[in-house]
C-alpha cells in the first residue's frame, strides 16, 4: 500500500475507533522514526491471590478447591504469568506491523491496547505501520483494538484497568506490555498496572456485599427525612469548600479550621468527625460510605456530641446503624450497585469519581456543588514514615487508647504534597488515582488546594495554611447550606419494588448461571480466550461502569451475582496463566471448570435464600463469616529449583523463569 493510501486508511481507523485522537493526531506535524522490530522492554501483569475472605465464600473455595487438586496431582506452576498466550496485550512506542503481527499470533490477543503517549510519534507511524491490517488480525482472533492516549502510567493505567473492568476483568491478569521506544513509559507502567490492577477486580463487588447492600437500601430508603442526591446544580457558591480527611496533618490545621469555620463549608470525612467535634468545629455536612461496621468510627462524635442536626451525604448502601444517627440524609447510588436498576434511577443519582473513601465521595459531592475553590485537609492518602508511623489525626478512633485498630500497610511511595517522599497502601494509592482524576481532569476553572501533608494530588496547588487567605462570606454561611440542601428532592418511596420481584430475579440468576456451565463445559482448547468476552457480554460487566443499567429486577439480578462469578472467571486466568506445558494448560482449564460448577451450586443456594423469596434475607453479619486474619491459602507446586525449566530453554529453572525468586 502507498504511503498516502496507508496515511488515509490509518486516519479512517482512528476516526472510527477513537475520535478523539484523530483529531489530535491529524493536527499534530509527524514526528518520524524507523519502525522497531524487536520490543526492548517487556513486562507481564501480575493479580495476585487473595486472602481467604469471608465476604466472597465462593471464591475462596473456588481457590481452596482448585489449589487442593492440582497439589493431589502436583501439577506445577510458575510463580508469575510466564506462558507465552495472554488474552490483553499493551504496546507502547514505534512498533513495525511485522512486529505486531507476530506478537498478535504469539499471544492470541483479544483485546490490543495501543499506548499513545505523543500524538506526533502516532503521526509519523501513519506512512510506515499498517494500524488497520493489525486490527483486522486481532478481530479475526474474536478481539478488538483500542487506542489509549496519555502521557502518564497512570493515566493510561486507568484507562486499560476501566476498559477491562466494563468489558471482561477476567482478562487483567497475565497482561503482556511490549515497548518498542518509550521503555521509561513503559516500565513505570508495568509498575502502575501492578499497583492499579486490582482496581478492576474491586469494580466486581461480591454477592455477599451486593446483598447486603441491597438489605442497607431497603432499610435506608424507609427512614424519615431522606432525600435523593443529584449531581447537578445551579447553585454558584460564593465561599469555599473545605475537604477534611482523618489524616496524621489534620492535628497541625485543627486550629486555623477552628479560626475559620465561618468563612467556608467544611465537609468532614468519616472519622474526621470526632477530631473535628472535640476542636468545637461543626461541619455542615458530613460523609459517610461504607456498608458495614461504620459505628466504630462514627461512634467517638455520635457518643460525645448530638450531631442529629448535620447533614449526612451517603450512599443508600450505608451502614443503616450509622444514618439513623442524623435527621437529614441525603442518598446517592454507587456504580455498578444492583439498587440503581431495582429502583429505576438515573446517573444524576450517581456522583462521579466518588470512591473508593469518604473523601473521594467528598471531593465529589463539592464539585457537584460547584464550589468554584476547594481545599483539602488532612487528607494525607498515608503516612510520610515508611515504618508504619501515625496514619490518622488524635481525636478519631484509631488513635484512642482502648481500640484495636491495625493500620495498612504503607510501602508504595508517591510524590509528598510539600516534597520528598509520601507512602500509601494499595487501598489509598487507588483512591488517590481517583481523587488526582477528579482534580487534574476538572476542566472548569475551579481551585483546588491541598493543605495536606502527605501525598500531592495531581492537579491541586500545594498550599501552608499561613498561605491561605480567607476571603470574609458575602452572608452567612448558613443561607448557602440551606440553599445546597433545597436541591434534594425527597426520595419517593414509591420507588421501591412492591411486592418485592424475588423469584423474578432468581429466575434470571439462574438462567446467567446455566448460560456459563454450558459455555465453559464446552471449552475444548483454553488457549482460545473467546470464551472471556462472551462472559462479559453475557453479564454486561459496562452497564453501569459507563452508563446506567436498564432498569428492573434483570439487570438488578445481574449485577447481583456478576462480581462473584466474574472473580472466578479471574482466578481461573490466574491459574492457567502460571502453568508450564501446554498440557497442564487442559487439565487445570478442565479441573478449573470442574470447581466453578462447585461455586455456581453453592451460590444458587444462597441467591434462593436471600432474594428468591418475599424480601432480602439471611444476609449473615460479616463477624459471623468473617476468617482469621492468619487465614492462608496452600502454596502451589512449584518447579524444583535445579530442574530444567519447564519452558524448553535448556536451562535450570533457577537460571530461567524461576531466577526472580532466588536468593542467592
Amino acid at each position: 500500500m502507498a504511503g498516502s493510501d496507508l496515511r488515509r486508511s490509518n486516519l479512517d481507523l482512528l476516526k472510527a475507533s477513537a475520535p478523539d485522537l484523530y483529531e489530535a493526531v491529524a493536527a499534530a506535524s509527524p514526528v518520524s522514526s524507523d519502525p522497531i522490530e524487536n520490543p526492548g522492554f517487556v513486562a507481564r501483569v501480575s493479580i495476585d491471590l487473595p486472602k481467604p475472605d469471608g465476604r466472597e465464600p465462593y471464591l475462596t473455595a473456588f481457590i481452596e478447591r482448585v489449589i487442593a487438586k492440582v497439589r493431589a496431582d502436583d501439577i506445577p506452576f510458575f510463580s508469575e504469568p510466564a506462558f507465552t498466550l495472554s488474552c490483553c496485550l499493551a504496546v507502547l512506542g514505534n512498533p513495525s506491523t511485522d512486529a505486531m503481527f507476530d506478537l498478535i499470533t504469539r499471544t492470541r490477543c483479544i483485546y490490543l491496547f495501543i499506548v499513545v503517549d505523543d500524538p506526533a510519534r502516532l503521526a509519523g507511524q501513519l506512512d510506515t505501520t499498517d494500524w488497520p491490517a493489525i486490527a483486522e488480525k486481532v478481530r479475526r482472533q474474536g478481539g478488538e483494538i483500542f487506542f489509549v492516549a496519555g502521557g502518564t502510567a497512570d493515566d493510561v493505567g486507568g484507562s486499560i484497568c476501566s476498559t477491562l473492568a466494563s468489558t471482561a476483568p477476567a482478562a487483567l491478569d497475565g497482561l503482556a506490555l511490549a515497548a518498542f521506544g518509550q521503555e521509561d513509559l513503559a516500565k513505570s507502567l508495568a509498575q502502575t498496572m501492578g499497583q492499579l490492577g486490582f482496581r478492576a477486580l474491586a469494580t466486581l463487588g461480591t454477592f455477599y456485599d451486593e446483598c447486603l447492600m441491597l438489605r442497607n437500601s431497603e432499610r435506608n430508603l424507609r427512614l424519615p427525612n431522606a432525600y435523593l442526591y443529584r449531581n447537578d446544580t445551579a447553585l454558584k457558591p460564593d465561599m469555599a469548600a473545605l475537604v477534611v480527611g482523618s489524616g496524621p496533618s489534620l492535628d497541625q490545621d485543627i486550629g486555623f479550621l477552628q479560626d475559620h469555620q465561618e468563612t467556608a463549608v467544611i465537609i468532614s470525612c468519616g472519622s474526621a468527625l470526632s477530631a473535628l467535634l472535640a476542636a468545637g468545629i461543626r461541619p455542615d455536612f458530613h460523609i459517610e460510605l461504607e456498608n458495614i461496621n461504620v459505628m466504630p468510627t462514627l461512634g467517638p462524635a455520635a457518643d460525645g456530641h448530638d450531631i442529629s442536626d448535620i447533614p449526612l451525604i451517603a450512599p443508600a448502601s450505608v451502614d443503616p446503624e450509622a444514618a439513623q444517627h442524623f435527621d437529614r440524609k441525603i442518598f446517592s447510588f454507587r456504580a455498578n450497585l444492583c439498587n440503581q436498576p431495582l429502583y429505576n434511577l438515573d446517573q444524576r443519582s450517581q456522583p462521579v469519581l466518588a470512591e473508593p473513601t469518604v473523601v473521594n465521595l467528598a471531593a465529589a459531592f463539592a464539585r457537584e456543588r460547584n464550589f468554584g475553590e476547594i481545599c483539602f485537609f488532612g487528607v494525607d492518602m498515608g503516612t510520610r514514615a515508611v515504618d508504619g508511623g501515625t496514619d490518622h489525626a488524635q481525636g478519631t478512633w484509631h488513635t484512642a487508647s482502648d481500640t484495636d485498630y491495625a493500620g495498612a500497610t504503607y510501602d508504595i511511595p508517591v510524590p509528598a504534597n510539600f516534597g520528598g517522599t509520601s507512602y500509601t497502601s494499595n487501598g489509598l494509592y487507588q483512591a488517590l488515582h481517583s481523587l488526582s482524576l477528579l482534580v487534574s481532569k476538572d476542566g472548569s476553572g475551579r481551585h483546588y488546594f491541598n493543605y495536606s501533608d502527605g501525598a500531592a494530588i495531581s492537579g491541586a496547588k500545594p498550599l501552608r495554611t499561613a498561605e491561605m487567605r480567607p476571603t470574609a462570606p458575602k452572608r452567612p454561611k448558613a443561607e448557602l447550606v440551606a440553599e445546597i440542601l433545597g436541591e434534594f428532592a425527597p426520595w419517593e418511596a414509591a420507588r421501591l419494588p412492591d411486592p418485592w420481584p424475588g423469584p423474578e430475579m432468581y429466575a434470571v440468576i439462574e438462567q446467567k448461571a446455566e448460560a456459563v456451565r454450558g459455555l465453559l463445559n464446552g471449552i475444548t482448547d483454553f488457549s482460545d480466550k473467546s470464551y472471556i468476552p462472551t462472559i462479559g457480554q453475557l453479564f454486561n460487566y459496562g452497564e453501569g461502569h459507563f452508563a446506567a443499567a436498564p432498569p428492573g429486577p434483570e439487570s438488578a439480578a445481574t449485577i447481583l451475582v456478576r462480581g462473584s462469578i466474574g472473580s472466578w472467571m479471574l482466578f481461573m486466568e490466574h491459574f492457567l496463566n502460571r502453568v508450564t506445558s501446554p498440557g497442564d494448560l487442559a487439565r487445570v482449564g478442565t479441573c478449573c471448570v470442574e470447581m466453578i460448577n462447585f461455586a455456581l451450586d453453592d451460590l444458587l443456594a444462597d441467591a434462593k435464600d436471600r432474594v428468591g423469596g418475599d424480601g432480602v434475607r439471611n444476609v449473615p453479619e460479616f463477624e459471623d463469616i468473617r476468617l482469621a486474619p492468619d487465614a492462608a491459602f496452600p502454596a502451589l507446586p512449584s518447579v524444583p529449583r535445579n530442574a530444567p525449566c519447564p519452558c524448553g530453554s535448556g536451562k535450570r529453572y533457577k537460571q530461567c523463569h524461576g531466577q526472580t525468586a532466588l536468593t542467592d
